[in-house]
């Protein structure tokens, strides 16, 4: 029956186009009001960071010059400021970048450091990703003031900053001397924090989202996890979709909404729906094959790739209102 079908679409999809002449583009992060920001490719396959409103479609956010340089947009928060990377002397060595006000700044690196790269920024103006310099590779903050903060690694390995909440909060990674990768909560009073693994078995995890209430989502092992803001930060496995075999979460809203893919395919998570196929929520005639969804809204709106007539290009999706 027609009727069913209808009332099975619980997203609209839109999408998010690429710049003249090129074929390939990705959101990856979608504020409140509805912006998105990612990169897309030109014609010559040189790829810049992008914001877009339904107004204005797709806006070159540039590079450092020449504009040949690659660049990309990595998060936003709900006052439109925007945080990525680009290429700045060459492609071996990347800034970390924030785009505010029509302005482009280097954030800079740590001392004695030539590269860096931004993940994602707060209401607060803090930005979380990771630099390398004198003690090696290292998750850090920024802060409005310019000023950079190294956030230490475990065992003094690696360690990158993936996302930031308004409380400065940090979820990521830390790669250990025995190459175990290890889930990590960076707070301001308890300092670096490794997550508990799903399994005792697991060898590789990593925090990749974390909300307002301290909830975090991520990937222990091959399953997408939720980390509960609990004194143990309990984990919980969020499953995989029928007859795939992995899953790993990328972020989650303020409503404990986390989307990712399992088995190249997207999905959408939610403790009263469990594990969902986004695939399965949007117009059967869409054309659209969601793979790789990587942020979600307290909105619900969730932004990522799809292919779309052949091409890989951002989506956004939109809840529809029931």
């Amino acid at each position: 029956m027609p009727a069913s079908s209808a009332w099975s679409q619980q997203y609209t999809v839109t999408d998010l186009g690429t710049f003249p002449g090129g074929g390939v583009s990705q959101g990856q992060a979608v504020n409140v009001i509805g912006q998105v920001v990612g990169y897309a490719r030109f014609a010559n396959y040189n790829a810049h960071g992008f914001i877009w409103t339904e107004k204005t479609g797709l806006v070159d956010l540039g590079s450092f010059p020449p504009a040949s340089n690659f660049s990309v947009a990595q998060g936003i928060n709900s006052l439109g400021e925007v945080v990525g990377y680009s290429d700045h002397a060459d492609a071996l060595n990347q800034r970390a970048v924030l785009w505010s006000n029509g302005k482009f700044r280097d954030l800079g690196t740590l001392p004695g450091g030539t590269s860096s790269l931004a993940n994602a920024i707060n209401d607060l103006g803090e930005i979380t990703g990771y630099s390398n310099g004198a003690p090696g590779v290292h998750a850090v903050t920024w802060d409005k003031q310019g000023g950079i903060r190294d956030l230490n690694a475990l065992s003094g390995g690696y360690s990158q900053g993936i996302a930031i909440n308004l409380e400065g909060e940090v979820a990521g990674y830390s790669i250990t001397e025995d190459g175990k990768s290890h889930g990590v909560l960076w707070s301001k009073p308890s300092g670096i924090l490794a997550l508990p693994y799903l399994s005792a078995s697991d060898t590789m995890a990593s925090a990749n989202g974390i909300n307002n209430l301290g909830q975090i989502a991520g990937g222990s092992g091959n399953t997408a996890v939720l980390w509960q803001n609990d004194n143990g930060h309990t984990v919980q496995s969020l499953g995989t979709l029928p007859g795939q075999t992995w899953s790993s979460a990328f972020a989650i809203n303020d409503l404990t909404q986390a989307v990712g893919w399992s088995g190249f395919i997207a999905f959408v998570w939610s403790p009263a729906q469990g594990m969902q196929n986004l695939n399965d929520l949007i117009p059967s005639n869409s054309g659209w094959s969601l793979t790789l969804p990587t942020g979600i809204s307290s909105r619900g709106q969730i932004t990522g790739q799809g292919t779309i007539n052949g091409q890989q290009h951002g989506f956004l999706l939109t809840p529809v209102a029931k």
